[in-house]
């Protein structure tokens, strides 16, 4: 059941980032940095490293989609709002991580 919602909330994530390439959406950043945020609580290490590397590259490069003619800018803000849903995801799988380090160091 809890992978359903950790899903849907991945899927609605990147339908917010979409919208928002068309749309004005109040706090777009917060929703999508959230919305990642859920869906990797139920992320295991191989998909944090994933969404490591997907945070990494969107961040990165997603401004460079500009260059695209006629599309580029909206292309931009699409990658650059799954890049945020990504980041949000990563700052929850880190956050995560230390936690269970920090318990199994502690509690032995």
């Amino acid at each position: 059941m809890m992978s359903k919602v950790y899903a849907g909330a991945l899927a609605l994530g990147v339908l917010v980032a979409i919208l928002s390439a068309f749309v004005s959406i109040p706090s777009v950043a917060l929703i999508l940095l959230v919305l990642g945020g859920v869906a990797a609580i139920g992320n295991n290490a191989e998909d944090n490293t994933r969404v490591f590397l997907v945070a990494l590259v969107l961040a990165v490069g997603a401004h460079s989609l500009d260059v695209v003619p006629v599309v580029g800018s909206d292309l931009s803000t699409i990658f650059s709002g799954i890049g945020a849903v990504a980041i949000g995801s990563s700052l929850v799988a880190v956050a995560l991580s230390l936690y269970a380090t920090l318990k199994t160091r502690l509690l032995g």
